[in-house]
């Protein structure tokens, strides 16, 4: 049986491996589960490799998952957004592992990419693999697995000297800070200095509580449409808002009567809000109060 040091010592990785793959916390603790369970099950102190061994068995496990989740999520009610995966405490250990490459927005975008191109991408360009190691991971060529960064890059239009992963955390929270106290306060013009001229605002609800059905585009609309939701539950006293630190990055949880109501990400681009995603869906917010422990 495998004891408590091994779970600890192999988990934080696999975790973020499988979350980044499948965007839902739940499930990448299955994946997880279910691999080191076949783990013990098996001869496993013949693997020269376990690490190696461990992290191919849930990236594959988790595009066998994504394969099949992707026919649920062409008929989900309204957008698809990841689980967002808030975070209190990071231990210093673990706190490599929440790094700029975990951003919500970027975690959102994948949702474009194949089940393998997602697992080259997130395997390279997250965690740094050589192609060599991808390959094998993934059994396939290496030229293959180049050419499928390449072809994911160009999907994602990924450029890493302008992309979200790279803004400045503390910038980021006073212009969430900001966001807030103008939108509390009413102050329209406020908000749409804030917003660059062709920002979206996703809200997903999943058909189990009201939301956006459709993306809301343009700074004038967004704002109209966050103004118009602070006017009609601004004043409700059963509410709590305040900042969190959402896939390494500040974000705002909503609590009603300390029940986690929705949690509200960000994507900044020359200091201006060009995205946000609106999480309200109850089964993807199970995280949201005690936040996620590794």
């Amino acid at each position: 049986m495998l004891d408590e040091q091994f779970y600890q010592e192999h988990k934080p990785l696999l975790f973020s491996i499988a979350y980044r793959m499948t965007g839902t916390i739940t499930e990448s603790e299955d994946i997880i589960h279910d691999v080191l369970l076949d783990f013990e099950r098996s001869d496993h102190y013949k693997i020269e490799n376990t690490k190696a061994y461990l992290c191919k068995m849930v990236t594959n496990r988790s595009i066998d998952y994504l394969k099949s989740a992707r026919k649920r999520r062409e008929v989900y009610i309204g957008p698809w957004l990841p689980e967002p995966l808030i975070i209190h405490d990071v231990d210093p250990m673990h706190a490599v592992l929440l790094q700029d490459n975990l951003s919500y927005a970027l975690l959102s975008l994948m949702e474009q990419l194949s089940p393998v191109e997602r697992a080259v991408f997130v395997l390279r360009e997250a965690f740094g693999y050589e192609y060599d190691d991808i390959a094998s991971i993934i059994e396939k060529e290496v030229a293959n697995c180049r050419k499928i960064i390449s072809r994911a890059k160009k999907k994602l239009d990924y450029k890493d000297e302008v992309n979200n992963l790279h803004v400045n955390q503390e910038k980021l929270q006073q212009l969430v800070q900001s966001f807030l106290f103008a939108a509390t306060t009413g102050n329209m013009e406020d908000l749409l200095n804030m917003l660059a001229n062709d920002t979206v605002i996703y809200s997903d609800g999943g058909g189990k509580v009201k939301a956006a059905v459709v993306p809301i585009k343009t700074k004038e609309r967004v704002a109209h449409f966050i103004l118009g939701l602070i006017r009609k539950f601004g004043q409700d006293a059963q509410l709590e808002i305040k900042l969190v630190n959402v896939n390494g990055q500040t974000g705002i949880l909503i609590n009603r009567n300390h029940k986690p109501e929705n949690v509200v990400c960000f994507e900044i681009e020359n200091n201006q809000i060009t995205q946000i995603f609106s999480v309200r869906n109850p089964e993807k917010l199970t995280y949201a109060i005690s936040g996620y422990q590794f």
